[in-house]
């Protein structure tokens, strides 16, 4: 008995060892978060303008033709470049007009979300409704709010063709406007009232924060019959609300 028992703890001594010896220390692990493309028209009575394509800034342009070379389905011309996000790379976020690739077709405004990783790919990882009456009815955020997300507006952005009674009517009604500072960008749509309804993207820098803030704004005109204009609304884009 003493043997066995003297057998059973030298089993059990060498077994401990090879446990301590084969430990290892815990490892870090990643999780991926992926996003499906939304695709539904643009609603609210406005119409879509029909604009030329938006310069956008050459790296994004280059992840945007990569990215856009892959996606199937809807085909997206550029109207205005509006943030970007650094993540392990880089987040685009573009405001496009798209058109679905059917028998017959269908115009949308979208923001399209593109991925660009630190080895030069790039793909579209999100694509959003851009609803223009969402941002033109005293809905959604004011003036004073700021982006949030960790999205920075950028500083220099293409303009799309704007039409001369458009231009007109914008110029008229900031001409005397004291509130933000406004760089305009692009024409999202027209909507006929007693007048007209132009509806605006811009680059707005409000100076009266501190520091100055930069954002993307919709600003809404007002064109009466007799030629005068107004701004009857302005509202905040939260760049990550398209990138859910």
């Amino acid at each position: 008995m003493k043997r066995i028992s003297a057998l059973l703890l030298a089993v059990l001594f060498v077994l401990s060892l090879a446990a301590c010896s084969s430990a290892k220390p815990e490892s870090e692990t990643t999780a991926d978060a992926s996003t499906e493309a939304a695709d539904t028209q643009v609603t609210g009575g406005w119409a879509v303008t029909e604009n030329e394509a938006a310069a956008l800034p050459k790296e994004v342009q280059t992840a945007f033709d990569k990215a856009t070379a892959e996606y199937t389905g809807m085909d997206f011309v550029p109207v205005a470049y509006i943030g970007s996000q650094v993540v392990a790379g880089l987040n685009y976020a573009v405001l496009c007009e798209s058109t679905t690739v059917t028998a017959d077709p269908v115009t949308a405004l979208k923001v399209v979300i593109i991925y660009a990783d630190l080895q030069d790919n790039a793909e579209i990882t999100n694509v959003a409704d851009f609803t223009v009456s969402d941002y033109t009815d005293n809905a959604g955020k004011t003036r004073n709010e700021i982006l949030a997300g960790g999205w920075s507006a950028p500083e220099e952005v293409g303009k799309a063709v704007i039409p001369a009674e458009a231009q007109s009517a914008y110029d008229k009604a900031t001409e005397s406007f004291e509130g933000n500072s406004l760089d305009l960008m692009a024409l999202l749509g027209t909507q006929i009232v007693a007048g007209t309804n132009y509806a605006f993207l811009c680059h707005s820098t409000i100076a009266s924060a501190d520091p100055a803030l930069s954002v993307i704004q919709v600003v809404t005109v007002y064109e009466d019959l007799d030629g005068n204009a107004s701004i009857t609304n302005i509202c905040t884009l939260d760049i990550a609300d398209f990138n859910q």
